[in-house]
């Protein structure tokens, strides 16, 4: 096997799907910290920071994402890489702001927190040792 005529430079992007543009926003924006870095409403999409896109599926222009998508979900989950964090300060502020804390995993390497947005996507909070 031959190596591809180019080279990976990582994740650019991840688009999800979610219902209710609001309750999304203040999700990826007032608890993780993601900014919004572009606002595309003729296609009902947010762009943030992080590499996260959000359609609305429940807006009729964001509709479009839906067309040829199988039903069910369409990510199993995305982590995001931090900076590190405390656990205790963390478990506080996702408590704070009503996110509740769906698995934990504390490895050699690794420390994360698995939480979900608010249209159920399952967001990796990760932390690397070192």
């Amino acid at each position: 096997m031959t190596a591809p005529p180019f080279k990976l430079r990582g994740l650019d992007h991840l688009l999800l799907h979610v219902r209710g543009m609001g309750d999304a926003e203040r999700f990826y924006c007032g608890v993780l910290g993601c900014s919004v870095q572009h606002r595309m409403p003729q296609h009902a999409m947010l762009e943030l920071s992080a590499g996260v896109v959000l359609v609305d599926t429940a807006d009729p222009n964001g509709s479009w994402a839906l067309e040829g998508a199988a039903p069910g979900r369409n990510v199993d989950h995305f982590a995001i890489l931090t900076d590190g964090f405390d656990e205790e300060p963390m478990r506080a502020w996702l408590a704070a702001n009503g996110v509740p804390i769906e698995e934990v995993r504390d490895e050699a390497e690794e420390f994360s927190i698995y939480v979900r947005d608010p249209s159920g996507n399952l967001v990796e909070l990760l932390k690397r040792r070192a």
